[in-house]
C-alpha cells in the first residue's frame, strides 16, 4: 500500500516522479489550477476587504473527484506543485477544495532522485505569504481588467482590455514608435585610406581620426564639402607610422541563464517566441522520456531571477570542463549584477546533469527541445570556463595634415569559445608595424553616413527593457508580450519587430491621458516591489490592494467626465434624436439616441475622429451627387455622398456577375442555380430571387455546401415542398419557403390558439 498521495500539476511531472518513487507513493496530477476567479464577473468583494470568490474550474471537476477519492484512501497527502507563488497558490487551492486537514508541502528546483529525496525528508506547511502574494497580484489584475476594460469598450472598441503590466509594455512600444517618427537623421562622413607595409601585398584600412596639429579630439566631418576639402589636402601625402600600442584584452563568458535572458536568447538566436521557449523549457524541467532511462528532468526550474549555482553543480561542471578541455580552460565563478526586484529564490537555469550532453540525448528530443537544451547546456558550461584572450593592436599613421588610426585584433586563446562558439570572427589582423615605418598608399574612400533612429523593440529587447525597469517578474515576461501582441492586438510583429497598431496607439493615449500611473514604469515598479514585500511577509496584501484601488476609482470617474458619450449633433436621418458615441467590435462610431427606432450610424477612426470619405469622379446613378469611397464594418465600399438621403451603394463588378451552374434550384424547382459573390464570399442562389430565396454558401473546395434535404411532402400551409433541417435538438421538418411560411410549426400554433 502506498505511503501517501503526492499531487503535482502535470502528467509529465507525475511520470518523472513515479520513476524515482516507484510504488512507494501514489503520484497524481491536478492538471494545473483547480480554482480561479469567475470568468464573467469580477469575483472580488471590494467592500469586504477585497475578498476573492473562487470557483472550481469546470474542466477540473472530474480530476478533483478522482483526487478526493485518492486522498481518502491514502494516509497522508503531499502537495508538490512548482516552487514559486503560483505553485504555492495551486497547493493552497488543492488543500481547500479537497478539504485537507494537514497537508504537507514539498518543493524541489530540479526533478532528480536526490532533489526529490531531500524534499521528502524536509516537508513544510503551505506558506501563506506566497499564497497572499499571488492573491494580491490576481486581485489587482482583476480590478484593472474589470474596471478599465468597459471604459475602453465604450471609447475604442468592444473586446479589448487593459492590464496592470501590459499597459507599461504597450507604452514602451508606442513611445519608441514616436521617437522614430520624430527622429531627424544627421549627416556625417568617414574618410578611409587603403595602405600596406612597404613591399607587402596585404592591404589594410586606416580611418581618419584627428588633425596632426596636436590634441586628441576626434575630427568630425559633417558634409560632403568638408570631406572633399580633406581629400584635396591629402593629395600627394606620404604615410608613415607614428605610434603603435599593443595590449591583451579578455572577453568573459556570460553567467548561466535566468528566465529573462533565456527568453531573449531563444528569441534572437533560435527565432523562438518567448511563450514557446517557456513551454519547451517546462517540458525539459518536468521530464522527457530518454528510452531505457525513462522520464528524466533535464533542466532546473525555469522561472528564476538568480544566476546562483549550487556548490555541488559548480563542482561537477568544473570537473567536466577539466576532464574534457584541460585545467587551462577552467574559469572562476563570478557573481552577476542582479536586476531590480530580483528575489534570488531559485538557482539559475542549468542542466540537472552536466554529463548528459545535448548530443547524447538528441535522439529522444524534438528538434525544438534539442535546440533549447543545447543552448542552456552550452551557456552553463561556458559560464564556468576561462575568458577568451585577444591581442589588440592600435596603430596611428600620419598622412599629410591628418592622423589616421588602424585597429587589429587576433584571438590568442579561445577559452569559453571552445564550448559556446563565436557569433562572428571579430578579428582584423594587421601586419607587424613599428614606429616610423613608411607605408604604401593604394587609395582613399570617403563615405557618407546618416545617424539611425533607435531600433524598434523585438520581443527579446522588450523583455530586457522590462527587466531593467523592474517591470514584471520571471513568470510574467512571456505572458506580457503575448497579451499585447495576440490577446489584445495592440502590437503587431513584422520582421520580428514590434509595431503598435492604430488601436494600440489610441488605447495608450487614453491610458496616458487618464490613467497615467498605471502606464508609468516607475509607479508599476514600486507596486511590484510592494507585492514582493507581501511575499516576504513585510506587508499584508489587503492594504496594498486598497492603496491601488482608491486612486484607480478616482481616475476612472475623472476619465468618464472628461470623455462624455453624448454629443450635441442632431441625427441627420431622423432629425429627432442626437448622436451618441458608442463602440462595437468593429471600432467606435456615432449612433442615434433613438436606436433601435432609428438605426443611423457613422463610423469613427480609432481615436474618435470622423472618417473622411474620399470623393470620386463618378456621379451617383440615382441622384447625380458624386460617389465616395467609404469604410464600413466589412471593409471599403463605394456609396453615394448624399447618404442618408440617397442610399445607393455600388456593387462590385465581381459581385454583379452571375455564373450559371447548370443545375436547377432544389427549393422551387423552376429557377437555375447561379454563382454570386457577396460580402461573406462566394455562394450559389436561385435565379428567381427574390421570388425564391434559396441560397447556399460555397465550401473551401469550391462546391456548394449541402443545403437542407428536399422532401416529397407538401407544406400543409402553402403547398411548397418541405425540407429537412437540423436544429439544436436534432432533425426537424420545415417549409422550404421559411420564414415567409412558418410551415408545420405554424399549424401547431394555429391549433393551440383555437
Amino acid at each position: 500500500m502506498p505511503e501517501g498521495l503526492i499531487i503535482v500539476e502535470s502528467p509529465a511531472k507525475a511520470r518523472t516522479l513515479k520513476r524515482f518513487l516507484g510504488d512507494r507513493f501514489d503520484v497524481r496530477a491536478s492538471m494545473g489550477h483547480v480554482r480561479d476567479l469567475p470568468e464573467k464577473e469580477m469575483g472580488v468583494e471590494v467592500d469586504d476587504g477585497f475578498k476573492p470568490h473562487y470557483e472550481v474550474v469546470e474542466s477540473r471537476r472530474k480530476t478533483i473527484n478522482e483526487l478526493r477519492s485518492a486522498a481518502k484512501m491514502d494516509q497522508e497527502v503531499i502537495l508538490a506543485s512548482d516552487p514559486d507563488r503560483e505553485g504555492e497558490a495551486i497547493a493552497w487551492h488543492l488543500a481547500e477544495v479537497l478539504k485537507l486537514r494537514d497537508p504537507k508541502r514539498i518543493e524541489f528546483h530540479e526533478i532528480t532522485s536526490d532533489a526529490v529525496r531531500r524534499a521528502l525528508e524536509s516537508p513544510r506547511g503551505i506558506d501563506m505569504r506566497l499564497v497572499n502574494a499571488q492573491q494580491a497580484r490576481r486581485v489587482v489584475d482583476r480590478l484593472v481588467g474589470f474596471r478599465l476594460s468597459p471604459f475602453l469598450w465604450s471609447k475604442v472598441q468592444k473586446g479589448i482590455g487593459a492590464g496592470r503590466v501590459s499597459s507599461v509594455a504597450l507604452r514602451l512600444v508606442v513611445d519608441r514608435e514616436e521617437e522614430i517618427r520624430k527622429f531627424v537623421p544627421v549627416e556625417s562622413w568617414t574618410v578611409d585610406v587603403e595602405l600596406s607595409k612597404r613591399g607587402d601585398e596585404n592591404h589594410f584600412v586606416a580611418r581618419l581620426h584627428r588633425p596632426n596639429s596636436g590634441g586628441e579630439d576626434k575630427l568630425e566631418v559633417h558634409n560632403e564639402a568638408e570631406a572633399q576639402e580633406i581629400l584635396r589636402r591629402l593629395e600627394g601625402a606620404a604615410y608613415r607610422v607614428i605610434g603603435v600600442e599593443q595590449k591583451r584584452r579578455s572577453k568573459s563568458s556570460n553567467p548561466p541563464y535566468i528566465t529573462s535572458t533565456l527568453q531573449q536568447d531563444a528569441s534572437s538566436r533560435l527565432r523562438m517566441r518567448p511563450h514557446v521557449a517557456m513551454r519547451i523549457a517546462q517540458q525539459l524541467y518536468e521530464g522527457v522520456d530518454l528510452g531505457a532511462e525513462g522520464p528524466v528532468g533535464l533542466i532546473t526550474y525555469m522561472r528564476t531571477d538568480s544566476t546562483r549555482i549550487s556548490a555541488d553543480a559548480d563542482a561537477r561542471v568544473k570537473a567536466y570542463v577539466k576532464g574534457q578541455h584541460g585545467e587551462r580552460y577552467l574559469g572562476t565563478s563570478r557573481a552577476a549584477k542582479a536586476s531590480p526586484g530580483a528575489q534570488d529564490a531559485h538557482e539559475a537555469i542549468r542542466p540537472t546533469d552536466v554529463s548528459r550532453t545535448p548530443d547524447s540525448v538528441r535522439q529522444h528530443l524534438t528538434p525544438d527541445q534539442y535546440r533549447l537544451y543545447d543552448l542552456i547546456w552550452r551557456r552553463f558550461v561556458a559560464s564556468r570556463m576561462a575568458p577568451a584572450q585577444y591581442d589588440q593592436t592600435q596603430v596611428e599613421i600620419e598622412g599629410g595634415e591628418y592622423v589616421f588610426r588602424a585597429n587589429g585584433s587576433v584571438l590568442a586563446f579561445d577559452g569559453f569559445y571552445r564550448v559556446w562558439g563565436r557569433d562572428e570572427n571579430g578579428e582584423n589582423e594587421l601586419p607587424t608595424l613599428a614606429q616610423s615605418d613608411e607605408l604604401d598608399y593604394h587609395g582613399v574612400k570617403p563615405e557618407q553616413h546618416f545617424s539611425q533612429p533607435p531600433p524598434r523593440y523585438t520581443e527579446a529587447t522588450l523583455i530586457k527593457e522590462l527587466e531593467q525597469r523592474g517591470i514584471g517578474r520571471p513568470s510574467t515576461y512571456a505572458p506580457i508580450v503575448q497579451t499585447i501582441t495576440k490577446a489584445h492586438g495592440y502590437v503587431e510583429i513584422k520582421d520580428r519587430r514590434l509595431y503598435p497598431t492604430r488601436v494600440g496607439e489610441v488605447v495608450n493615449s487614453l491610458m496616458v491621458d487618464h490613467f497615467k500611473p498605471i502606464s508609468d514604469d516607475e509607479y508599476t515598479s514600486k507596486l511590484e516591489t510592494r507585492l514582493d514585500d507581501v511575499e516576504s511577509g513585510k506587508q499584508e496584501w489587503v492594504p496594498v490592494v486598497k492603496d491601488f484601488y482608491g486612486p484607480l476609482q478616482r481616475m476612472l470617474s475623472a476619465a468618464e467626465e472628461a470623455t462624455p458619450a453624448d454629443t450635441d449633433e442632431v441625427c441627420p436621418l431622423c432629425h429627432e434624436g442626437h448622436l451618441v458615441r458608442k463602440a462595437s467590435r468593429f471600432g467606435p462610431f456615432l449612433g442615434c439616441s433613438r436606436y433601435p427606432k432609428c438605426k443611423f450610424r457613422r463610423a469613427l477612426t480609432p481615436d474618435g475622429e470622423a472618417q473622411q470619405p474620399k470623393l470620386l469622379d463618378e456621379p451617383c446613378p440615382t441622384c447625380g451627387r458624386p460617389l465616395q469611397l467609404r469604410t464600413g464594418r466589412y471593409g471599403e465600399f463605394v456609396g453615394c455622398s448624399g447618404y442618408p438621403e440617397c442610399k445607393y451603394i455600388k456593387r462590385d463588378a465581381a459581385q454583379g456577375e452571375s455564373k450559371l451552374t447548370g443545375e436547377k434550384c432544389p427549393q422551387c424547382g423552376e429557377g437555375d442555380l447561379v454563382e454570386r459573390t457577396g460580402r461573406y464570399g462566394p455562394f450559389v442562389a436561385c435565379s428567381r430571387y427574390p421570388d425564391c430565396n434559396y441560397r447556399a454558401n460555397m465550401g473551401k473546395d469550391g462546391k456548394p455546401r449541402q443545403g437542407p434535404k428536399v422532401l416529397d411532402e407538401p407544406c400543409p400551409i402553402c403547398g411548397k415542398p418541405l425540407v429537412e433541417r437540423r436544429g439544436r435538438f436534432g432533425l426537424f421538418k420545415s417549409c422550404s419557403d421559411y420564414p415567409k411560411c412558418p410551415g408545420p410549426k405554424g399549424i401547431k400554433k394555429l391549433e393551440a390558439a383555437s
